[in-house]
């Protein structure tokens, strides 16, 4: 097991803008998972082991003489628009190849959806346009991943899957499809869960268990998929991290600083995960 933390641990988020705080000194030599474009870069970290592909485009300001980051629009992977698809394709090899110079291991990216104005997502083949175009750039993006010695990993996101309607199987196309690994992200799957009745923890680790080569580790109490400490929520995670592969790559993803759970995590693996 290697244990880490996420850079966006240190990030105040405001409506329409992040603010990047600065790093305590005793977290410097931690594992991080990189938040690309998102208030942090190499620099900021000792080791860098993951990084997380853009989700969202940010415009970087200055507010009153404090370095923000604007919200410009979302990524994604599936979008129709072939101007957004082919810059975003562009820009995730560029992250990718600086990823290799840097010898990070992992790249995470979260899958597409329909995000087109109306209700076209109800139309199966619209959906099937969508995912035609996911798959473009899953082709291309995996093969210029694996060329540059970079495994790359599509993470569970909480929001509404427009092109199958369904996580898992959304999921299953890519990691059954052979395009990348899975990040299995522990608040995101306990929120659809709790308030869609989605697949829970347990049939996840179940299903994915051999594909999933890292996680995002927080508890979570259901009624949002914001991440809450360690013992804060309903998730049972000592059991679930149990049932996970050894060779985990453990990633804290947390909106405060991660340093106790980091504690409380590598206790387990030292004492009853031994």
């Amino acid at each position: 097991m290697m244990l880490g933390f996420a850079s966006g641990c240190f990030l105040e988020r405001r409506k329409e803008f992040v603010i990047p705080h600065k790093v305590p000194e005793e977290l410097k030599s931690y594992p991080v998972e990189l938040q690309v474009g998102r208030g942090y870069d190499y620099s900021d970290f000792d080791k860098v082991v993951s990084i997380h592909l853009p989700f969202t485009l940010y415009k970087v300001l200055k507010v009153e003489g404090v370095t923000v980051y604007k919200k410009s629009r979302e990524v994604n992977l599936a979008s129709l628009n072939e101007d957004f698809w082919r810059y975003e394709l562009e820009l995730f090899k560029r992250h990718i190849m600086e990823a290799a110079e840097k010898r990070v291991k992992y790249a995470i990216f979260h899958y597409g959806r329909c995000n087109c104005a109306g209700r076209l997502w109800r139309y199966e083949n619209h959906r099937r346009l969508h995912w035609n175009r996911e798959k473009e750039f899953l082709v291309e993006i995996s093969e210029f991943a694996a060329d540059n010695g970079i495994k790359l990993l599509t993470e569970n996101h909480p929001y509404d899957d427009g092109i199958f309607l369904n996580h898992v199987k959304h999921i299953a196309e890519i990691v059954e499809g052979g395009y990348a690994g899975f990040c299995l992200d522990f608040p995101h799957t306990y929120y659809r869960f709790k308030r869609f009745n989605n697949a829970s923890l347990d049939e996840i680790i179940t299903r994915f268990r051999e594909s999933i080569q890292e996680v995002h580790l927080a508890d979570g109490n259901g009624s949002s998929h914001n991440p809450l400490a360690l013992d804060k929520g309903s998730i049972d995670w000592r059991k679930l991290l149990s049932l996970l592969p050894r060779s985990l790559l453990v990633i804290i993803e947390l909106r405060e600083n991660p340093l106790e759970a980091l504690k409380r995590v590598q206790e387990l693996y030292d004492g009853t995960l031994r």
